[in-house]
C-alpha cells in the first residue's frame, strides 16, 4: 500500500503541470484596431491642429485626412504586428556598430610569446 502511494507521488512529480493563462494577458490593447497610444496621439494632434491653427476648411481637411488615413494605416500595421511600436522603439535604441572591446572591469588577458625568446 505504501509502495503504491510512493509511486503515485513520484508519477505526479514527473508529469508536466499545465496552468491556464487568461487571454486578456496575451492580447494587445488596441483602440479601434490600432495601437492605443498611437491612435490617441493621432487624435491629440488633430485636436491641437483644430484649436491651435483655427477652424478653417483647410485645417478641417488636413485633420480629416489625418484621422482617416492615419488611423487606417495604424490599423493595417497592427494587423500585421500588434507590438510593432515596442519593436521599433527597441530597434531605435540599438546602435549600428558595437566596438569589440571588453568591459572596463575585465581582467587583462595573459599573452604568451609565440616564439620563445632566447637570451
Amino acid at each position: 500500500m505504501a509502495e503504491e502511494t510512493r509511486n503515485e507521488v513520484a508519477r505526479s512529480e514527473t508529469t508536466a503541470r499545465t496552468l491556464p493563462i487568461h487571454t486578456s494577458l496575451l492580447r494587445p490593447i488596441l483602440f479601434g484596431g490600432a495601437d492605443r497610444e498611437l491612435a490617441l496621439s493621432n487624435g491629440v494632434i488633430c485636436v491641437a491642429l483644430i484649436f491651435g491653427i483655427g477652424i478653417s476648411k483647410y485645417t478641417l481637411g488636413v485633420v480629416a485626412l489625418l484621422l482617416t488615413v492615419g488611423h487606417w494605416g495604424l490599423v493595417r500595421v497592427c494587423r500585421y504586428d500588434p507590438f510593432f511600436r515596442h519593436v521599433y522603439v527597441r530597434h531605435v535604441q540599438l546602435r549600428d556598430y558595437y566596438v569589440a572591446a571588453p568591459s572596463p572591469r575585465a581582467r587583462r588577458p595573459v599573452v604568451h610569446a609565440a616564439v620563445p625568446v632566447s637570451g
